[in-house]
């Protein structure tokens, strides 16, 4: 699966059941009647509980079919088929790809439906990536970063654009996110998709100096946090920065060395042994 920022979160906003392992027997449920949407979702929640999945798809769509605006069995039938495509091993192993298409769909129907959360454009936008849906990744990455305009949002936009080969749009909105964000965590994967973008449009003077000025705000931002956080080093955070940090200064070290530019190579890769990246 490709490097999507979102990959295998848990949606915030909607509530998943976590399953135990499965009991040596299982008896169907018997509420007092089958009759409303609710009763075939008891049903259906029970075996999602017991990892009864067969009979959970089948009660949970009944619920849903009674009522297209019922949630809670959309919610358990997306999030069921999302983990069990992530369960099968292969990336573009054929039930994997099923489960991942079923659990598209879900999602689909909860977002037309339900409330505009970050967490369901997020999966969407992952599940769009995973299926090698580009036109729908753009679609749900757009969506995202118009309701919630936050820094990994704008990120998740970027990389969608890139996908596409859509550069000129990855330039416009991480130019604005790095704008936006400088303080952010994040500020080292902004500026690092920045320059890539710049160099896929053959501007590699720009993308030397957005390079340069990324690994500057990468170390701006880390001054800051250590000042505040003592634990800031051990985090994911910290971690992300210096992968960009080096990231970037491996994109300079290909740029120096196309256009021979010793000087700069020479200090770059001394950058780089200091970090610990000595190839």
């Amino acid at each position: 699966m490709k490097n999507y920022v979102a990959l295998a979160i848990l949606v915030p906003g909607l509530i998943f059941v976590s399953c135990g392992p499965a009991p040596e027997t299982t008896k169907q449920p018997q509420p007092s009647s089958l009759d409303t949407k609710e009763a075939f979702y008891k049903v259906g929640h029970q075996f999602y509980v017991e990892q009864n999945f067969d009979s959970a798809d089948v009660y949970l769509k009944k619920a849903s079919a009674m009522d297209a605006s019922y949630l809670a069995p959309l919610n358990e039938l997306a999030e069921m088929h999302y983990t069990l495509g992530m369960q099968q091993s292969g990336e573009k192993n054929p039930k994997r790809m099923d489960h991942f298409r079923k659990s598209f769909g879900y999602f689909s129907k909860i977002e037309l439906r339900g409330p505009k959360d970050t967490g369901i454009y997020e999966r969407l936008s992952e599940l769009s990536n995973a299926l090698d849906d580009d036109k729908a990744l753009v679609k749900y990455a757009r969506k995202n970063a118009e309701v919630y305009p936050y820094d990994r949002q704008y990120f998740n936009l970027g990389f969608a654009y890139f996908q596409v080969g859509d550069y000129q749009n990855v330039v416009k909105t991480q130019k604005e996110a790095v704008e936006k964000f400088k303080g952010s965590t994040y500020i080292g994967s902004l500026y690092r998709q920045l320059g890539r973008a710049y160099m896929k449009i053959d501007r590699d003077q720009t993308a030397e100096r957005t390079f340069d000025a990324g690994i500057k705000a990468v170390d701006s931002v880390i001054a800051d946090q250590k000042k505040t956080n003592t634990g800031f080093t051990s985090s994911d955070e910290y971690r992300r920065l210096m992968d960009d940090k080096i990231g970037m200064l491996i994109s300079l070290k290909g740029l120096h060395q196309t256009y021979r530019a010793s000087d700069k190579l020479q200090k770059v890769d001394q950058q780089l042994k200091d970090l610990g990246y000595a190839k």
